[in-house]
């Protein structure tokens, strides 16, 4: 039961996820446009700092979707354990 639970708290978060995952694909456009366009490097450090917590947000992303996935898992074997005995 602890391990429903567990799970279920995991992914009450899935819209936290879904908003970090949208701000990917902002984050990797606005460092080409600075480029492509020829900004100051002053703004291309600041496209890169923006890039870098895109890739920390996804890698936290990442990390919540294998471990509620895993819980899951673990309660439908428990689940289909119940139900065989």
């Amino acid at each position: 039961m602890c391990i429903v639970v567990a799970a279920l708290g995991m992914l009450s978060t899935i819209a936290t996820g879904l908003a970090i995952d949208a701000y990917g694909p902002i984050s990797d456009n606005d460092g080409g446009i600075v480029e492509m366009a020829g900004m100051s490097h002053r703004i291309h450090e600041r496209t890169d700092a923006l890039d870098a917590a895109r890739n920390t947000t996804a890698a936290i992303g990442k990390d919540f979707a294998i471990g509620s996935a895993a819980l899951v898992s673990l309660a439908l074997f428990g689940a289909f354990q119940m139900w065989m005995y």
